[in-house]
C-alpha cells in the first residue's frame, strides 16, 4: 500500500505540474476552452455538449472554493495518479511483483511513453499524422484514458477470465461505460464492438451467462447513452452526421510508416508473445480492439463542417495507449523468451525517450511550430 501511495503522489505531482505549465504557457488551449464552458453552466439547459463530465467535475471542485484553473490541472493530474494505481494493481492481480523499480520507473514510464517521431523530427512534425497516446492539450482525453483502464481491467477479470461473472460486477462495468461516454465516447466506439465479438464467441462456447450479462449490463446502457449523444450532436443539423470517408483525415502514405512508429513497442511485444505461445485472451482482445479502433480512425469521419476535426482520432489514440499498457504487463508476467523481452523493452525505452521530449514541448510557447 505504501508503494502505491508513493506512486500515486509521484505521478499526480508530475502531471499536475505539467498541465499547470501547459495551461499557463498556452492560454488559448482546449483546457481553457473547457474551463470557460464549465463556467457558463448554470443549469442542465446550459449543457450544449453531449460529453460534459469533465465540466461537471470542475463545477463540483469550484463550488468547494477552488478556482477553475487550479481545479482543472489538479483533476488532470489526479487522472494520471489514478491510472498509475490501476496499472500497479493489475500487475499484482496477474501475479507480477510490484517492486520499487517497477512502481517508480516502469509505471510512470508507461504513462509518459509516446509515439516514435524520430523519422519526422527535423521537418518538424511531432504530432500530425501519428497516433499519439498522450494528447496533453485535450482534457477530456485524459478522463477517457482513465475510464479505458478501469473498464478494460474489470472486463478482463470478470468476462475474459471468470467462468461465472457476477451480475453486480457486470452492472459496475456498465455504469463505468456510461460515465466513460459522458466523459468522451472514444473508447466505447471500439470497445463495444470488440466485446460484442467476444460475446459471439462466448455464445458458441455456450457461456450464456457472459452473453446475457454483456447484453443487459453493458450494451443496453451504452446504446442508450450513445444514441442520445448522437441525437444531441447531429440532430439539429441535416448536414452533420457520420460518414464513411477512408483516409479523409489521415494520409494513407503517412499512415504506412506513422502507424508502425506509434505502435512499435506493442508490435515487438506482441510478436514475442505470439512466438512463445503467450498471446492470451487479454492480448488478443487488445489487438482486436486496436484493429477496430484504427478502422474507425482511418475510415470514419464526421460529415459536413466537422470533417477535418478528426474526432475519431481519439479512438485510435486510446487504442495505442491501451496496447502499451497491456504489452508491458504481458512482458512482466508471461514467460516470454529473453531475446524477445530485451528487444521489446529496448523499443519501449525509445518510446519513453520520445515521450519525455513530447512532455517537454508542453512548456514551449512555440509548441505549435513542432506539431
Amino acid at each position: 500500500m505504501r508503494v502505491k501511495l508513493g506512486l500515486f503522489a509521484l505521478v499526480t505531482g508530475i502531471f499536475t505540474i505539467g498541465f499547470a505549465g501547459f495551461a499557463r504557457v498556452h492560454p488559448a488551449s482546449d483546457i481553457n476552452t473547457h474551463i470557460s464552458y464549465a463556467d457558463q453552466i448554470g443549469s442542465p439547459a446550459d449543457l450544449t455538449s453531449p460529453h460534459f463530465l469533465f465540466q461537471l467535475l470542475l463545477k463540483v471542485v469550484h463550488e468547494a472554493g477552488v478556482d477553475y484553473s487550479t481545479a482543472a490541472v489538479w483533476l488532470l493530474g489526479l487522472c494520471y495518479g489514478a491510472m498509475a494505481v490501476l496499472i500497479a494493481r493489475e500487475i499484482e492481480r496477474r501475479g507480477g511483483m510490484l517492486t520499487t523499480r517497477r512502481a517508480y520507473l516502469l509505471v510512470p514510464g508507461l504513462l509518459v511513453a509516446s509515439h516514435v517521431f524520430l523519422l519526422t523530427v527535423l521537418r518538424p512534425n511531432l504530432y500530425y499524422g501519428y497516433f499519439v497516446p498522450i494528447a496533453y492539450h485535450n482534457p477530456t482525453q485524459q478522463l477517457n484514458k482513465l475510464f479505458t483502464l478501469a473498464i478494460y481491467f474489470l472486463y478482463c477479470a470478470h468476462f475474459l477470465e471468470n467462468p461465472r461473472p457476477a451480475s453486480s460486477r457486470a452492472a459496475g462495468i456498465g455504469s463505468l461505460c456510461v460515465l466513460s461516454a459522458l466523459a468522451k465516447p472514444s473508447f466505447l466506439v471500439a470497445f463495444v464492438p470488440t466485446a460484442g465479438l467476444q460475446a459471439i464467441r462466448d455464445l458458441f462456447r455456450r457461456r450464456y451467462r457472459h452473453v446475457v450479462l454483456f447484453a443487459f449490463a453493458i450494451v443496453l446502457p451504452c446504446a442508450a447513452v450513445l444514441l442520445w449523444q448522437v441525437r444531441v450532436a447531429y440532430g439539429s443539423s441535416p448536414q452533420a452526421g457520420l460518414a464513411f470517408a477512408p483516409f479523409a483525415v489521415f494520409s494513407f502514405e503517412e499512415t504506412l510508416y506513422k502507424l508502425p512508429a506509434s505502435l512499435a513497442f506493442p508490435l515487438v511485444a506482441g510478436a514475442g508473445a505470439l512466438a512463445t505461445g503467450q498471446a492470451d485472451a487479454r492480448l488478443r482482445f487488445v489487438w482486436l480492439f486496436t484493429l477496430i479502433a484504427m478502422f474507425a480512425t482511418l475510415f470514419l469521419a464526421e460529415s459536413g463542417a466537422r470533417l477535418m476535426d478528426g474526432n475519431f482520432a481519439w479512438t485510435g489514440q486510446t487504442a495505442v495507449f491501451l496496447a502499451y499498457v497491456e504489452s508491458a504487463i504481458v512482458l512482466l508476467v508471461a514467460p516470454i523468451d529473453r531475446r524477445w523481452r530485451r528487444a521489446a523493452w529496448s523499443v519501449f525505452l525509445v518510446h519513453v525517450a520520445c515521450g519525455i521530449v513530447w512532455f517537454a514541448t508542453m512548456f514551449f510557447p512555440a509548441r505549435q511550430y513542432w506539431l
